[in-house]
C-alpha cells in the first residue's frame, strides 16, 4: 500500500511539473490576433474594409489629421500598421496615453500600447495606409515586423542594387551571419522601387524572413535599367551616388563590406555601376578630403575587408548547406530561397543558385587591411575585434534568432508583458525542477526499501 502511494505521488509530481513548465510557454506567450473582429470608424465616414483584408495591394488615401478609431472586444496591446510609403509622424491614443509614432520612417511599424484599451484612436498624416492589425497582450505572430533602427555601426555592410539581389547573389550571408551568428548586418540599397509600390513590401518581408532586424537603408536613386556600365553612368549623378556610398561606409564603419560582381552578374549596368563606385568609395572613405561633409559628420573609416560577388582573385566559397540552429535546422541556402520567395513579383525571372554562373556562395577578397584569407570560407577571418553585438534571444514563430538590440524604441513606455511572461516561465521552470528533484528522491527511497527487503 505504501509503495503504491509513493508511486502515485511520483506520477502526480511529474504531471504537475510538466504542466507548470509547458503551460506558460505554449499559452501565455501568444498574443491573440484581434484584426478580424475589429470595428473601424473614420472621421470622414469612409469605407475601411481594405484596411483589414491583409493585403498591401489594397489601400486607402488618408488626409492630414484624419482620425481612425479601432474598437475591439478586449484590450488592444499592440498595433501593426502597413503603409504604402514611409509616413510622417502620427499619434496613437489609448485612454490618456499618447504615443508618438512614425518617427523612424518605417513602412511597416509595430506599436506597443502601454495602456491597453478596447478603443484606440490613430491620428494620421497625409498618407496611404494599406493594413491595420491589432493584437492582445503577448508575443506577436512571426509575420509582424518589429524593426530596429539602422545600426550606429555594423559588422557587415551588404550593398545590393535592387530588392531581391540580397537573396539571389548574397543569399547565405544574411541567414548565417545575422541569424545564426548574431552579427550586426546592415543592408543598404543603391536604388529604390517606389515606382513599383509592391516591391518595398517584398523587400522588407524578405529581409525579415532571413533574420535581419535593423531597418534597411533605401537610397533616393530610382531603379533604372541598363545593360552596360557606360550607359548606367549616364542615368545617374555618379558623384552624388559615390558620396552616398562613402557616407554609408563612414556611418556604419563595417568590418566587412560585400558588393556585386564587377560584371554585374547577368550584365546589369547598374550592378556594375554599384561596384565601380564601391571600388572608389573604399579608398575615399579614409580620406577626410574626400566628401568632407560626411567626414565631418561621421569621421573617416578604412574598411578592413571588402568582398565582391564572383570576384576571381582570393576566392572564398561559403558553406551554405550546414544546418542552422537559428532556423530550426534549415540551411542558409534554404533560408535564402525562402527570403527570395517573398519577392513574389520576381519569381518568373530568377532563382537562388548555389552553382553555375550566378553562384551565391562565391566571393573574392577585393581589398584587405588584415591579410589574405586562408581558405576556411569565413568573411570575418582575421577580424580580431569585430563590433560586439548586444544580443538577446528572441522567439519568432518556430524559429529562434538572435536579435541585435540597437537604439531603444521611440516608445520607451512599452508594456512589460513579455518580461512578465519570461519571469513566469522562469518561475515555472524552477518549480518544475524542484518537483522533479523531489520525485527523484522518492524514487531513490523506493529503490532502497526494495534492496533492504
Amino acid at each position: 500500500m505504501n509503495r503504491r502511494f509513493l508511486k502515485g505521488i511520483l506520477v502526480l509530481l511529474c504531471a504537475v511539473s510538466f504542466l507548470m513548465v509547458s503551460f506558460p510557454v505554449s499559452a501565455a506567450e501568444t498574443a491573440r490576433d484581434l484584426t478580424d473582429s475589429l470595428s473601424l470608424t473614420h472621421s470622414r465616414n469612409i469605407s475601411l474594409s481594405k484596411l483589414t483584408d491583409r493585403s498591401y495591394t489594397s489601400k486607402i488615401q488618408m488626409e492630414a489629421s484624419d482620425v481612425l478609431t479601432l474598437r475591439a472586444q478586449e484590450p488592444i496591446a499592440a498595433l501593426y500598421l502597413v503603409f504604402d510609403r514611409p509616413p510622417e509622424p502620427y499619434t496613437v491614443v489609448s485612454g490618456e496615453t499618447v504615443i508618438s509614432c512614425g518617427t523612424q520612417g518605417f513602412l511597416h511599424e509595430t506599436i506597443y500600447v502601454p495602456n491597453p484599451q478596447t478603443e484606440i484612436s490613430i491620428t494620421l498624416p497625409a498618407s496611404i495606409l494599406c493594413d491595420v492589425y491589432a493584437f492582445s497582450a503577448g508575443t506577436l505572430p512571426a509575420f509582424v515586423q518589429d524593426w530596429n533602427a539602422p545600426y550606429d555601426d555594423c559588422d557587415l555592410l551588404l550593398l545590393p542594387t535592387h530588392a531581391d539581389d540580397e537573396h539571389l547573389f548574397f543569399g547565405g550571408i544574411m541567414p548565417y551571419y545575422a541569424g545564426e551568428q548574431g552579427k550586426k548586418v546592415q543592408v543598404a540599397y543603391l536604388t529604390n522601387h517606389w515606382g513599383e509600390p509592391y516591391r518595398p513590401h517584398e523587400l522588407l518581408n524578405g529581409l525579415w524572413t532571413v533574420g535581419i532586424r535593423a531597418y534597411p537603408v533605401i537610397s533616393e536613386f530610382n531603379d533604372l535599367y541598363s545593360m552596360s556600365l557606360d550607359h548606367a553612368k549616364t542615368l545617374y549623378d555618379t558623384d552624388k551616388m559615390l558620396a552616398y556610398q562613402v557616407e554609408l561606409i563612414r556611418r556604419f564603419r563595417p568590418e566587412v563590406i560585400v558588393g556585386h560582381d564587377v560584371n554585374g552578374e547577368y550584365g546589369h549596368g547598374v550592378h556594375q555601376l554599384n561596384t565601380y563606385l564601391l571600388m572608389q568609395a573604399v579608398e575615399m572613405s579614409a580620406d577626410e578630403q574626400s566628401y568632407p561633409a560626411s567626414a565631418q559628420k561621421y569621421g573617416t573609416f578604412d574598411v578592413p575587408k571588402t568582398y565582391l560577388h564572383l570576384y576571381k582573385e582570393n576566392e572564398l566559397v561559403m558553406d551554405i548547406d550546414e544546418p542552422l540552429s537559428a532556423f530550426s535546422g534549415k540551411t542558409a541556402y534554404e533560408m535564402a530561397v525562402e527570403g527570395f520567395a517573398q519577392h513574389r513579383s520576381q519569381q518568373q525571372w530568377f532563382s537562388v543558385e548555389k552553382s553555375g554562373k550566378y553562384d551565391c556562395r562565391k566571393f573574392g577578397l577585393y581589398r584587405t587591411t588584415v591579410g589574405l584569407d586562408s581558405g576556411i570560407g569565413d568573411l570575418f577571418e582575421h577580424i580580431d575585434a569585430p563590433n560586439e553585438p548586444a544580443q538577446t534571444a528572441e522567439r519568432v514563430g518556430d524559429l529562434t534568432i538572435t536579435r541585435a538590440q540597437t537604439q531603444p524604441n521611440a516608445n520607451e513606455d512599452q508594456p512589460k508583458s513579455q518580461d512578465n511572461q519570461l519571469l513566469l516561465i522562469g518561475l515555472a521552470v524552477l518549480i518544475g525542477v524542484v518537483l522533479l528533484c523531489a520525485a527523484a528522491v522518492l524514487c531513490l527511497r523506493i529503490r532502497k526499501r526494495r534492496i533492504r527487503r
